[in-house]
């Protein structure tokens, strides 16, 4: 199953499509590992006086979703390159992160994602656990991020048909 549509919706602000390739053919956001894993939420009963636990359910808990990649400064020259990464990083930054106000949602953004065979997209309502977008010294035009995100459901909704696609 290929990936073909990553986009991120925040509450307030613009959206940005990771792993996507501008009019020029260019490579914006690439992406070099996008990870779903559902955790299953676990109750252990301990028997009393014996050996052992009582069997019980395990339900499916909130998903957790790892991006990781690239961004890259596209241009005729070093300063343009410059320039365009650090937009490209201002842009990645402010679709990502929560807004400086008071939150007005239990959620920062909505994830859109589409899998080859998948008819849709699908949504999941997230927030942001973690993220890293660190500077590369010396080398304005390029750096890796590494985003993570809590999805409060264990699946993802389709837009058009509201379907239950469980992805990790």
């Amino acid at each position: 199953m290929s990936l073909t549509k990553v986009e991120v919706r925040p509450v307030t602000g613009s959206n940005l499509e990771l792993n996507r390739v501008d009019g020029s053919g260019n490579h914006i956001y690439p992406l070099s590992m996008f990870d779903i894993e559902t955790n299953i939420d676990v109750h252990d009963f301990k028997k009393m006086s014996a050996p052992g636990q009582w069997p019980s359910y395990h339900y499916p808990d909130a998903m957790s979703i790892n991006a990781q990649g690239r961004i890259l400064g596209v241009g005729a020259n070093d300063t343009a390159r410059a320039a365009d990464y650090f937009a490209q990083r201002l842009a990645l930054v402010d679709a990502v992160l929560p807004p400086l106000t008071v939150l007005t949602t239990r959620y920062h953004a909505t994830l859109r994602v589409r899998f080859d065979g998948m008819t849709e997209d699908a949504d999941a309502q997230v927030v942001v656990v973690q993220n890293s977008i660190p500077l590369a010294a010396l080398f304005p035009a390029f750096s890796e991020y590494m985003i993570t995100w809590k999805a409060f459901l264990p699946y993802f909704i389709g837009v058009t048909t509201q379907t239950q696609y469980q992805l990790g």
